[in-house]
């Protein structure tokens, strides 16, 4: 019996290191030979929020690895890192961060490393700094993270607007690109030179609806130079990678378009701000998840900046 029951126990231990050790990462999918993401899931900050809505990943090289974002804490970092782990021994040269948006970068404080670089727009240090507050309130009130461990790693290696930058894997070529204000003052994009596959960040939302936090008018003009890459696969913000890349984007443009244009309108015809939010858009609410809500801001955010045009 004593022997029946030491055999239980260590089995049950096995069991349980083996759920533990699972649950440690987030789940991973390869898109392209090397380029692995992690989708999250579409809920809203004030719904179910775990740090886990927006897309990360990593790109393994020769002899290197390059994250793109880190999620929105502290635990889905280690996650992705301890999936990385999994997939290569290899050293975490870079993490990349595609903007400011607190479910992008709070995991980054999981990969702080004296060999380790952070990159990110020009502007995201500033941006990091002026939300800083206000992201630490969100985690303490949604997820109970207390404020000290609500930790902000910005980037030391900084990319200006319409500039670019190659990083090298080891037989790896990645490209950064830096926007001007589009989604956020803060946007850039990784290609991954050899298979084709481009990391777009929030400037492509699939599935949920498209936010914008920066400039309609920029992000409008970005879509269109999108539009015209060559490439084989996307890597939204948020969302499902698809190599149906140009409809994506399409579909997006024609909501901002759809946005703008009726915006305009309801400042033409003096219909203020809170009957805009109730009616601005609505041809597009079922093509797009979490609609009500995501358009509401966006129309909050839009309407004031359009009516000085």
């Amino acid at each position: 019996m004593k022997k029946k029951l030491t055999l239980l126990l260590f089995f049950l231990t096995f069991l349980t290191q083996n759920i533990l050790a699972s649950s440690s990462q987030v789940d991973i999918i390869e898109v392209a030979p090397g380029i692995f993401v992690h989708q999250g899931k579409h809920f809203d900050v004030d719904e179910n929020y775990q740090g886990d809505i927006g897309n990360i990943g990593f790109i393994i090289g020769k002899n290197s690895v390059a994250v793109i974002d880190t999620g929105g804490t502290l635990a889905i970092g280690e996650s992705l890192k301890a999936s990385i782990r999994e997939k290569t021994s290899l050293p975490i040269k870079y993490v990349i961060n595609t903007h400011v948006h607190l479910d992008h970068i709070y995991g980054n404080a999981a990969f702080q490393d004296k060999n380790t670089e952070f990159i990110g727009h020009r502007q995201l240090p500033e941006a990091m700094q002026l939300r800083k507050k206000f992201y630490e309130e969100l985690n303490l009130k949604y997820l109970n993270i207390p404020f000290e461990k609500t930790i902000q790693i910005p980037p030391s290696i900084l990319i200006k607007a319409n500039d670019t930058m190659i990083l090298d894997l080891g037989e790896r070529k990645i490209k950064i690109s830096a926007y001007s204000i589009a989604h956020t003052n803060s946007d850039i994009t990784i290609e991954d030179i050899s298979t084709g596959t481009f990391w777009a960040g929030d400037l492509l939302f699939i599935e949920r609806t498209p936010v914008v936090d920066g400039d309609i008018n920029g992000f409008i003009d970005i879509i269109d130079k999108f539009i015209s890459l060559n490439i084989k696969l996307v890597i939204p913000g948020h969302g499902t990678p698809t190599k149906n890349w140009k409809e994506a984007f399409k579909k997006q443009k024609n909501y901002f378009i759809t946005l703008r244009n009726e915006i305009r309108q309801a400042i033409e015809e003096d219909i203020g701000l809170q009957k805009a939010i109730e009616t601005v858009a609505q041809s597009e609410a079922k093509k797009w998840e979490l609609f009500d809500v995501q358009n509401a801001r966006n129309i909050n955010q839009i309407y004031p900046k359009l009516e000085w045009e």
